[in-house]
């Protein structure tokens, strides 16, 4: 009986030696720490919401925030057509356009094509109906969306998984947001994520801060989520004057000494031909002359930043169709030919042109 009694005590002593000497891991699976990410841990969300897919850079094509169409693809616009490689070719979309603010444009996309959603799953579609079904799924201008835009992981990085169950880590390097996200996406309940410290984000300014640990990780990115515009809507003229001064436009307008109304529409009625050989004279000290056969009006104008637009201010005693708050949507100065385009909103814009050198 004692020797079966000391073999017990023995077995007894050896397994809790056994279990003394195995890796403890305590994780709160709902929450993060320095030790790592959870599947449903706040830091896990916050990453998820920084890498997924914006699709907003195409909106003058789908109108849809939280998709895009996969390139290459073709489009009709206004008759032409043009095939999609790469966001550059965008900008011919946009020149079609833009080649005149009276016409009706239209833009026809030719299926079948394929859609690239928020979490980066792609589905092709066949015909406008199935389109339109996805488009009405995404939000609509400047509403909140999930994505987290005004912050950018500085790739690659260095992950490792640890599972509490086998107590296996894997190490693997993502090197993009697809690669990130998808990994957050497919965490096990039993899987713990970490990232091999230092890593970097990049802010809207373009500046790249260092963090160290999760929880400079984690306020980081609630820190400067909101420190930009993400520019979520359809108005593909908003970045048109991205890097203008009122020192550009003031510049550009007193250096050309006539100016023409090459289109002006006012409350959505066409009053081009109404102002043909008017000729429009900006003076530095904030005079404005228009000409017309043997008529002279005499007005004020002054360019003003106003947030991020630049907005010309004119008022001309007798012109009212010429007078108002003009914001600067797009300029013209690399040709002889100069461009002035101009709007008040959707139904008052004007279009000024000018010979120079």
């Amino acid at each position: 009986m004692n020797k079966t009694i000391k073999i017990l005590m023995a077995l007894l002593i050896l397994s809790l030696i056994t279990i003394s000497c195995r890796k403890e891991v305590v994780i709160n699976e709902t929450s993060e720490n320095n030790q790592g990410i959870t599947a449903g841990s706040k830091t896990a969300q916050l990453i998820k919401e920084v890498t997924l897919h914006d699709g907003s850079f195409d909106n003058i094509i789908d109108k849809a925030n939280n998709i895009s169409i996969k390139m290459p693809y073709t489009v009709i616009v206004n008759g032409q057509t043009i095939t999609i490689h790469t966001k550059d070719d965008l900008a011919q979309v946009e020149n079609i356009l833009d080649q005149s603010d009276f016409d009706v444009d239209t833009i026809q996309i030719v299926f079948p094509v394929t859609l690239i959603l928020p979490d980066y799953t792609e589905v092709v579609v066949h015909n406008q109906a199935e389109f339109d079904a996805y488009v009405a799924q995404s939000t609509d201008e400047n509403e909140p969306d999930d994505d987290i835009e005004c912050v950018d992981f500085v790739y690659p990085l260095s992950l490792q998984i640890f599972n509490t169950i086998t107590e296996q880590t894997r190490e693997i390097t993502v090197n993009n947001d697809e690669e990130l996200h998808h990994v957050l996406a497919h965490l096990d309940d039993h899987d713990v994520l970490n990232f091999q410290f230092p890593i970097a984000l990049k802010l809207a300014d373009g500046s790249e801060i260092s963090l160290h640990n999760l929880q400079e990780l984690s306020q980081a990115i609630e820190q400067h989520q909101d420190d930009c515009d993400e520019d979520d809507d359809n108005d593909y003229h908003d970045d048109d004057c991205t890097g203008c001064t009122t020192q550009l436009i003031t510049g550009i307008l007193t250096a050309c000494p006539n100016w023409w109304i090459d289109e002006l529409d006012r409350n959505n009625t066409d009053l081009s031909d109404n102002y043909e050989n008017y000729y429009l004279h900006f003076l530095s000290n904030g005079t404005l002359n228009v000409t017309y056969n043997s008529q002279t009006y005499i007005g004020q104008w002054q360019a003003q930043q106003s947030g991020n637009q630049i907005v010309l201010q004119i008022n001309i005693t007798g012109l009212a169709d010429l007078s108002g708050n003009w914001q600067v949507e797009k300029i013209e100065n690399d040709t002889q030919e100069k461009k002035l385009k101009l709007s008040i909103d959707d139904h008052n814009k004007m279009k000024l042109k000018s010979n120079c050198p």
